[in-house]
């Protein structure tokens, strides 16, 4: 969080000079390209840092119909569980609902149960960073804002 507050302070006069409607507009559309990204970090298993994910202990590795599953957060990443919410200062982007609990879990590596069962194992999750800021995604916000600006000067 310290590099976004440090680009937001680099950037701040420039995002002075927008309208509201400008800045919703503009928070927006950072907001769905973070969205791209995040997803496709979390389909690469990948922290925002560039290391890979810890892998999951051994489980069986196929299911009823023969497909070999081995892939972490494959449905956590769609857009239907990873929103955007428009607030005052910008754009968040978060996980909704039972997600958010999961998601939780591991952006922290928190203690939970493995199934939902009263006497189900509890279990400490090696902590993976779902939601981060890259070197990239920093570059990219800078950029946008910066050709939002000058298209409106």
């Amino acid at each position: 969080m310290a590099e976004m507050q440090a680009l937001l302070d680099h950037l701040g006069g420039l995002l002075n000079q927008l309208s509201d409607q400008e800045k919703r507009k503009l928070s927006l559309a950072i907001g769905r390209k973070l969205r791209k990204s995040q997803s496709a970090r979390i389909t690469n298993q990948q922290n925002p840092d560039g290391s890979s994910y810890q892998p999951r202990k051994n489980q069986k590795l196929r299911d009823k119909k023969g497909r070999i599953k081995n892939k972490m957060f494959t449905r956590i990443k769609l857009a239907r569980f990873m929103k955007l919410k428009q607030e005052p200062q910008g754009v968040g982007l978060g996980f909704m609902g039972n997600v958010a609990f999961i998601a939780q879990v591991h952006q922290f590596g928190l203690r939970d149960r493995v199934r939902r069962k009263k006497n189900s194992p509890v279990v400490k999750y090696p902590t993976r960073e779902l939601l981060g800021f890259t070197s990239d995604e920093i570059n990219m916000i800078e950029n946008d804002v910066l050709n939002h600006v000058a298209t409106k000067l």
